[in-house]
């Protein structure tokens, strides 16, 4: 008896794999057709306030006074263990490391509004670096450092790879982060040069990375006819007012940048033109300062000691309009911008990737709009990155470089 039950348990098993089938790992995800739902306001007051709230407001955010139209402003916790004093966000002893919160706005001219897909965080102490290696036997994997002030960098890890990819083509590049809602990370990173899908990895820590995977983030439609050739540079951000991940990238093939929408990070939209210049475009990072955006990209166009510059947009109230653009900040052969806000100060740091000389290079703006810009100094930056090539940073608490340290030299 003991012998037949076996037999029918593995007959079952083996059906079951049969109707299943074996799933592919290299087999990249494909995308589907979604329909995302805009939202609709009751004014541009309520709006305005909607694109200004980040996703992830830091403990110590301080919270707007007025609306665009003038009108004062007065604010509430409705959910979650958080408190506000003159316009600042406190987190209470009793929160969470990452605690969900709703807010409410009422205007002087006796309007309410509620915002909620917020999560509150500790304070942000400095950046996490993403990057990889160009040369050597680590190179195209995964590194991290970090840095507190952007001026000085250190290694983690000593240097040394964290990541190699098992599936796809084995080569990780351009590697970028995107924080989930629920306060834990994926991982994205193109995997070469001549193909349309993506890597992504989730990850709480940086030391485990789960679910690997390939995003088919390139794929033809009949709205918009695609080459299926090429997805650079993937960089990505949640999106709360429509409750979606924005994941966009570069395609040379395609003249251009696209977008994809992901509700989870594993299922996403057919792709949609980011914007359009009128010629080659790769490495494009957004940046959101307020309700504005903007968006720095490199000129692809050949010769590259003609092009290959780094240029800004001029601000937009939404990621998807961007048409006006200023004139290159930076000279030839240039790529791969970082752009992250000084936690020190009002500035911000443009950092690039000088790629003939194997070097990052920088520039600060005290105010983005202005589209001032000044050098930093070779002689004063400390990066001690071994090749280092097109990194990205990402905004993080001191618990969670705690838990880096923790595991890897430092």
């Amino acid at each position: 008896m003991h012998s037949k039950t076996i037999l029918k348990t593995f007959l079952f098993l083996f059906t079951c794999v049969l109707a299943i089938g074996c799933a592919n790992p290299n087999q990249p995800i494909q995308p589907k057709k979604m329909e995302i739902q805009e939202k609709t306001y009751q004014s541009e007051d309520e709006k305005y306030l909607d694109h200004y709230l980040d996703a992830f407001l830091p403990n110590g955010y301080t919270l707007p006074n007025q609306t665009p139209s003038g009108a004062s402003l007065s604010w509430k916790v409705m959910q979650g263990e958080a408190s506000i004093d003159s316009y600042v966000l406190h987190k209470k002893e009793t929160a969470q490391e990452y605690e969900p919160i709703v807010l409410t706005a009422s205007t002087s001219n006796g309007e309410t509004y509620t915002f909620d897909h917020l999560l509150l965080l500790d304070e942000y102490v400095g950046y996490l670096i993403s990057y990889f290696s160009k040369k050597g036997e680590e190179k195209e994997t995964l590194k991290l450092a970090y840095t507190y002030n952007g001026y000085y960098w250190f290694n983690i890890n000593d240097g040394k790879m964290l990541l190699r990819p098992s599936i796809g083509t084995g080569s990780l590049r351009d590697p970028s982060v995107v924080r989930k809602k629920d306060g834990s990370f994926t991982l994205i990173a193109t995997q070469g040069f001549d193909t349309n899908a993506i890597y992504a990895y989730d990850t709480k820590d940086f030391i485990t990375f789960e679910k690997e995977r390939l995003l088919q983030v390139n794929k033809n439609s009949s709205t918009l006819p695609m080459s299926e050739t090429q997805a650079w540079a993937p960089e990505g951000f949640y999106d709360r007012t429509l409750d979606q991940y924005v994941l966009y990238w570069s395609s040379v093939n395609d003249l251009g940048m696209f977008y994809n929408y992901s509700s989870d990070l594993n299922t996403f939209s057919y792709p949609k033109r980011l914007f359009d210049v009128g010629y080659e475009v790769i490495d494009g990072t957004i940046v959101k300062e307020g309700a504005t955006y903007y968006i720095v990209a490199k000129d692809e166009r050949e010769p590259y000691q003609e092009h290959s510059q780094l240029f800004f947009s001029k601000p937009s109230d939404d990621y998807r309009s961007f048409h006006e653009f200023e004139v290159p900040f930076t000279d030839h052969e240039n790529e791969g911008p970082m752009v992250f806000k000084d936690l020190e100060g009002d500035g911000y740091y443009v950092f690039y990737d000088n790629y003939t000389k194997v070097w990052f290079r920088a520039v600060y703006m005290k105010d983005l709009a202005k589209q001032e810009f000044t050098p930093l100094a070779k002689n004063d930056l400390m990066i001690p990155l071994v090749e280092p090539g097109h990194s990205s940073a990402i905004p993080v608490t001191w618990k969670e470089l705690e838990r880096l340290f923790a595991v890897y030299s430092y």
